[in-house]
């Protein structure tokens, strides 16, 4: 009957899914289960009959040692701690075994692999923080054209590609940005963004890998370049399009080897870090007229985001115009202001061609020089204005809801793109930034007369 339960808690311990491994009063390692090779990445049959001390570094025996001590002794019956090896977590637990006597027969250690439950936690505490919300502001989407960039970004989060986001300037490529590291397994670690075209060509090496003391006049001390500073993190390149060959020939260089050697210095350094990278330029077609390194661009277009222009998701422009008016009224101690329906009809008319950027300096501009909590149309620059929607701004009648003054824009906004595009309902709900679903259902709600639907 005692081999039968010797047989049973045999095959417990092997179907376990925590990890188990118990070393013996002389501290070899005499039992090691299926999930705790899983767990720990280790072999059972080499470590099986070795001491605990020989299978981990110098540098743990000694902290090792106090532990397996304290339990011997009966000063601490067990213990537990989260160690991270591997770039994963683990929840180990220590515990004394002993003998209805009390004797000390051995450490028994429980192995679980944490990793998702840390990263749901730490996510859920970084969310909470002031500093991420208001990153998370500029994230604020309702078109579907925007949705699909942010989902896109929160699921590449959870890989270590190399991303090139595309996209004109002012769109939002920075907080695709901040979603990528966020979301990441490195979001602990630093983020570090660099403006290639702000880097004077002189200066970019030692921005980008650093320098040591001497290397040149005025290098009093050894500083560390932006590869250095991210190491572990993420190095976010913006810009990349305005980079100088010569700098880009380096680059290429660093990301290859994943090390870099500072200037001056005879010896490299590894690193370890996500490239991302941003550009307003189409770039193959600056590798067609030899002003970007092909084998640098496809080293950075392994994944491309391309966010679209505020153009192209009109749905976007209320909720954000909305978002930068309670933004700026609490900066500037004023009582959160609103859009009048004509100034609302301003913004959803016009094109933007400095796109989120534009419409966010707009927006700052109107408060601060509004007077009352309404924002009129006086209020906003006069670069938004086009003859034709002041036009209707001025047709239009104060007694009007905000609701009708969304829906005659929006009409007329819909029936314009559908001009524009041929009335092609394919390409006009791409530029809109909407789904073909959608621009059916808007203009069966309008009533819009169209022809030669494609």
């Amino acid at each position: 009957m005692a081999e039968s339960y010797l047989s049973i808690y045999q095959s417990i311990v092997e179907e376990m899914t925590e990890g188990v491994v118990f070393i013996d009063a002389d501290d070899i390692v005499r039992i090691c289960n299926p999930a705790a090779e899983s767990i720990r990445r280790i072999k059972a049959d080499r470590i099986i009959g070795k001491a605990i001390y020989a299978i981990h570094p110098q540098r743990m025996h000694h902290r090792i040692r106090e532990l397996i001590t304290s339990l011997k002794s009966g000063k601490i019956s067990s213990g537990s701690r989260i160690v991270h090896a591997q770039k994963r977590y683990f929840s180990n637990s220590y515990t004394a075994i002993r003998s209805p006597g009390g004797e000390f027969l051995g450490t028994l250690l429980i192995s679980r692999d944490v990793t998702e439950q840390k990263r749901l936690n730490e996510e859920n505490e970084l969310l909470k923080s002031p500093a991420v919300k208001d990153k998370m502001k500029c994230l604020i989407v309702k078109s579907d054209a925007a949705q699909k960039v942010m989902d896109m970004a929160v699921s590449l989060g959870a890989i270590d590609s190399t991303v090139l986001i595309t996209g004109e300037n002012g769109t939002g490529k920075e907080c695709v940005v901040d979603q990528l590291h966020m979301h990441s397994v490195r979001r602990n670690c630093p983020l570090i963004k660099v403006n290639c075209a702000a880097l004077p060509e002189s200066l970019i090496e030692s921005e980008l890998f650093g320098y040591v003391k001497g290397a040149f006049t005025g290098a009093n001390e050894n500083r560390k370049g932006k590869f250095e500073l991210a190491h572990g993190g993420t190095l976010f390149l913006d810009e990349i399009g305005d980079l100088p060959l010569s700098a880009q020939a380096k680059l290429l260089r660093a990301i290859q080897s994943h090390s870099i050697q500072p200037v001056g210095s005879e010896k490299e350094i590894l690193v370890d870090v996500r490239i991302v990278a941003a550009t307003n330029h189409i770039l193959s077609d600056d590798v067609a007229s030899g002003k970007f390194r092909e084998d640098l661009f496809y080293r950075l277009n392994v994944i491309q985001i391309e966010v679209p222009p505020l153009r192209n998701r009109i749905d976007d422009i209320q909720p954000l115009a909305q978002m930068f008016l309670e933004k700026f009224s609490q900066q500037m101690k004023k009582p959160v202001r609103h859009l009048s329906p004509a100034a609302l009809n301003v913004l959803m008319t016009c094109r933007f061609p400095g796109n989120v950027r534009q419409l966010e300096h707009a927006i700052e501009r109107a408060v601060a020089l509004s007077s009352g909590e309404l924002i009129l149309p006086d209020d906003l620059p006069k670069d938004l204005f086009d003859a034709s929607v002041v036009t209707q701004v001025i047709e239009w009648q104060n007694d009007n809801s905000l609701k009708d003054a969304v829906g005659f824009f929006e009409k007329e906004y819909i029936t314009n793109a559908l001009k524009r595009c041929n009335n092609k309902k394919g390409d006009t709900a791409k530029m809109l930034g909407i789904s073909r679903k959608s621009l059916w259902e808007k203009i069966q709600k309008y009533d819009l007369e169209i022809t030669d639907v494609t």
